[in-house]
């Protein structure tokens, strides 16, 4: 039949254009082993702390790394623990393996998603995403050594455990995921709301708050780091990174600035925006609430949490990628239509590939902008009983 012939050709260039972006990836880490410049800091960090050093001093990195000026480690003591590891390799070898998981960790992300998330869905628009949405969130984060991929794969790999009805599992990789950023202890929420079969389970929920604080803040109070500085101290505020913090509270930053407002003004912007899109969300938030689908509580929670965070990072996008997909809103709601939507997402991404990337505040904070007009559409279409995952 030729319909059927034409579904094969399509997926097999469907697979082959995903094959040719993974190429592209494999090459791109390969010419950014030397970078990773937050993977040195993390590097430092361990070595200083196995030399019975404080690695929040900036100095006792200097020290460790050989380099004048190494940028500073941000994390719980506890994120230690894997680099430790590494530090017991020379850099480059070390540099190697991080940026080697990380492609590893990619190309399983895309492979969850698929299988789990969107098993209906072709793969190129989610691998197109993955890899170049959001600015090449990815590859920013393979380029900068960051722990974001990491992050992001404890996270979904705890979401595919939720929507299976493995609560105490995603719980576990979530606690996990957290002892880095913090952030993803937000979506503990997600163990207070119904999901399938499974009622909300605030025992779990305590029990999962009450490891994550002892994870964190017990090596400050009991052993070798209870004599160290806090680790909050040196973190930059969030709403003067410029574009490597692609966020609300960065816009709100851009705009204040620019209008000579005061400095706490950008923060009083950013809770009016927190609360405006929670306003605008709760009808949605409510339908969800009844229909108890666990796959779209995370998708939409993912949503709301990369934008209502403050300090996301432009790095902190690439866990939106299958997100956008798995609602495909009008007029993304096709095959085609998906394609469109991932192109659409990755076109700063495909500019910066090809270093054709304008500058400007508009672009720079374009992976903001996408995201919040994209879940607008979500949440604006979402009207009739079934709503937009339902109409394929």
């Amino acid at each position: 039949m030729p319909s059927a012939q034409s579904d094969r050709t399509r997926d097999v260039l469907d697979l082959l254009a995903t094959a040719l972006l993974a190429l592209y990836v494999a090459t791109f880490a390969v010419r950014n082993v030397a970078l990773q410049w937050d993977f040195r800091a993390y590097l430092a960090a361990a070595r200083a702390a196995a030399a019975g050093l404080d690695p929040y001093v900036h100095g006792n990195l200097v020290a460790a790394s050989g380099r004048l000026s190494p940028l500073p480690f941000l994390y719980p003591p506890v994120a230690l623990l894997p680099f430790l590891v590494l530090a017991a390799l020379p850099v480059g070898a070390a540099a190697a393996c991080w940026i080697g998981l990380k492609v590893v960790l990619l190309v399983a992300l895309v492979a969850l998603w698929w299988r789990v998330f969107l098993p209906g869905t072709a793969v190129l628009p989610l691998a197109l995403a993955a890899v170049l949405g959001w600015n090449a969130a990815a590859l920013y984060d393979l380029r900068t050594g960051n722990v974001a991929l990491l992050e992001c794969a404890l996270v979904w790999a705890g979401f595919a455990c939720f929507v299976a009805g493995r609560r105490g599992w995603f719980a576990t990789f979530v606690v996990i995921a957290a002892c880095f950023k913090l952030v993803p202890a937000a979506w503990l929420l997600l163990l207070l709301v119904p999901a399938g079969r499974l009622r909300p389970e605030p025992r779990v929920f305590a029990l999962a708050v009450l490891a994550l604080v002892v994870l964190v803040c017990g090596p400050l109070v009991l052993g070798p780091a209870a004599h160290w500085n806090g680790f909050l101290r040196g973190i930059p505020p969030a709403d003067d990174l410029g574009d490597s913090n692609p966020s609300a509270l960065g816009l709100a930053g851009v705009i204040t600035r620019t209008a000579h407002l005061p400095a706490p003004a950008a923060h009083v912007v950013w809770i009016g925006f927190v609360i405006a899109l929670a306003l605008a969300s709760l009808r949605f938030l409510r339908d969800a609430w009844r229909r108890a689908d666990p796959a779209r509580w995370v998708m939409a929670s993912v949503f709301l949490v990369v934008l209502m965070e403050p300090r996301p990072m432009a790095y902190g996008y690439a866990c939106l990628a299958p997100a956008p997909l798995w609602f495909a809103p009008r007029p993304f709601g096709s095959r085609i239509g998906r394609l469109g939507l991932a192109l659409l997402l990755s076109v700063q991404g495909i500019a910066r590939a090809f270093d054709q990337q304008p500058a400007g505040t508009v672009v720079a904070y374009a992976p903001f902008l996408l995201t919040l007009g994209v879940w607008l559409l979500v949440i604006t279409q979402d009207r009739s009983p079934l709503g937009p995952r339902a109409v394929r």
